[in-house]
């Protein structure tokens, strides 16, 4: 049965976004969440639904999912100045959006739950990680997207859910790397730790989306969870090299010690909980930045949901750079 109406959590946001625009395409009726109307850059002049609401204000859910055939969450929060706060967004609200499908949406066909690596944590160095593995988060951030995952796992008997691990996931709109980009076109490449060489998974966001997709529309087993990324893990080395041919500059490597970047992380976590302010360089950043292998293996969602990724990572940083720069944020 195709997909008609859809719900999106987290559609003003990045991956959401995109996913917002494929969904149309294919001419599904898309509905999005929303927590105010004062954020909506990516889906202005689009046929969207839009209802306010809240992931962790489990009344204003009852709306949104009503006559939903498909839901599709990505809502929650990536960045806090507590650790409670990862938990409030990422676990209970989705456990509210869970208990609002359950009550209010009985004909929902498929729940899909798009957490992230970070669930799993990084591999070891030989191997990449794998959904058999047992994860092992590294920071409160993918504690609890492995915890909403667990409560995810806990509807599977009730309605059809499938849990999807997107890698680093790059493309336009996004700010997540737009830092490391800045850096890059000043002429610097910053490298962290010692000279070991490190490999990590990555995505350009229009593959992810078609995961995304593919997970809904597939029969696969309720339950089920995939990692997706492409085919296999870069190298850093490989990434800077394409990165500094996207822009088209020669960059010097600068080289952070561990013990630094470790002093600045922890300094980092204290001025944060001293202020209540927000910082990005704290102790569980520096342990994500530190582990030497972020590579998963896509084998299962090659094999069950028919996932190829497209675009290879040349292009894909190519179409990055021109995309900022054309929005002037490069």
């Amino acid at each position: 049965m195709a997909i008609t109406h859809a719900l999106v959590t987290g559609g003003t946001g990045f991956i959401g976004s995109h996913l917002v625009e494929a969904l149309l395409v294919q001419g599904v009726r898309v509905r999005c969440l929303v927590r105010s109307r004062n954020n909506l850059r990516w889906l202005e002049g689009k046929d969207v639904e839009l209802v306010e609401g809240d992931c962790t204000v489990a009344s204003s859910l009852r709306g949104a999912v009503r006559d939903i055939d498909t839901v599709y969450h990505l809502a929650g929060t990536l960045w806090a100045t507590r650790e409670s706060d990862f938990f409030r967004h990422n676990v209970q609200g989705t456990q509210n959006l869970l208990e609002a499908c359950k009550d209010n949406c009985p004909g929902l066909r498929r729940f899909v739950q798009v957490s992230s690596q970070a669930a799993a944590g990084p591999s070891p160095i030989e191997n990449l990680r794998s959904e058999l593995d047992h994860p092992r988060p590294v920071t409160p951030y993918g504690a609890s997207k492995l915890e909403a995952e667990r409560v995810v796992l806990g509807y599977k008997e009730q309605f059809p859910v499938v849990i999807l691990r997107p890698c680093a996931v790059y493309g336009p709109r996004d700010k997540g790397f737009l830092t490391y980009f800045r850096l890059v076109r000043r002429g610097f490449l910053v490298e962290f730790g010692g000279r070991w060489e490190r490999e990590a998974s990555l995505c350009h966001v229009s593959d992810i989306v078609r995961g995304i997709m593919a997970a809904a529309d597939s029969k696969v087993a309720s339950g089920s969870v995939y990692f997706l990324a492409d085919s296999e893990p870069y190298s850093w080395r490989e990434v800077e090299s394409m990165l500094e041919e996207a822009i088209g500059v020669n960059a010097k490597r600068l080289m952070i010690p561990a013990w630094l970047l470790i002093l600045l992380g922890t300094l980092g976590q204290v001025y944060g909980r001293v202020t209540g302010k927000f910082v990005k360089l704290n102790r569980a950043r520096v342990a994500e930045m530190l582990a030497r292998n972020w590579g998963c293996d896509v084998s299962r969602a090659k094999r069950e949901l028919n996932f190829a990724p497209e675009i290879n990572l040349r292009s894909g940083l190519h179409d990055v750079v021109r995309w900022y720069k054309q929005e002037q944020w490069l």
